[in-house]
């Protein structure tokens, strides 16, 4: 039998801005210590808004809004999550490196609750769309900033400063036309 739901969730992806030249020009265990005080931070961040980190992903984590307990505020606590997150990750300087994230937030239905791997290796797998457009919505975000999809916008509604993009095409043949209500979350 399976544990995994069908739920409505805004899923959080959050990566780390410049990993590859940091580990170009920082030792291993220095690395280690940069990307660990990285996860820390956006872990405690996101915890504070009740999001469920999901894993880890090298610079990147995955986090879901909705999992394990619902509610409708998940998008705007999402929002307010991924803003205190760029905002305390810009102001971290693990082992003197100023640091910089940009996050994606999208929100739909997804499969949620499949307990795969095992050991260290055992996450809560999320299936659907929306996880997949979350990582690619933060790949169009600036350091330092977020993008959301349609449906996180219009949950907010005008609890935040927000500009629309306009139309991208995102990785893949998904086009997205963000002109019609993606938009980026004013710091």
């Amino acid at each position: 039998m399976s544990s995994a739901e069908r739920r409505q969730l805004t899923v959080m992806f959050c990566d780390l801005v410049g990993s590859t030249t940091l580990a170009s020009r920082l030792d291993p265990e220095d690395l280690r210590e940069v990307i660990g005080a990285y996860h820390r931070c956006v872990t405690e961040t996101v915890e504070r808004f009740e999001g469920f980190v999901a894993k880890y992903m090298g610079d990147g984590v995955l986090v879901y809004f909705g999992w394990p307990q619902a509610d409708e505020a998940d998008a705007e606590r999402a929002v307010r999550a991924a803003l205190a997150t760029l905002e305390a990750v810009g102001q971290s300087a693990p082992a003197g490196e100023p640091l910089a994230a940009r996050v994606g937030l999208a929100t739909g239905l997804a499969v949620v609750g499949d307990l795969l791997g095992a050991g260290a290796a055992l996450e809560q797998a999320v299936v659907g769309e929306t996880p997949n457009l979350a990582a690619r919505l933060q790949g169009l975000a600036e350091p330092g900033c977020a993008v959301i999809d349609t449906e996180t916008r219009r949950r907010i509604g005008g609890l935040f400063d927000c500009r629309e993009l306009g139309a991208v095409h995102l990785k893949g043949e998904l086009w997205w036309s963000l002109g019609d209500g993606g938009y980026q979350a004013a710091r």
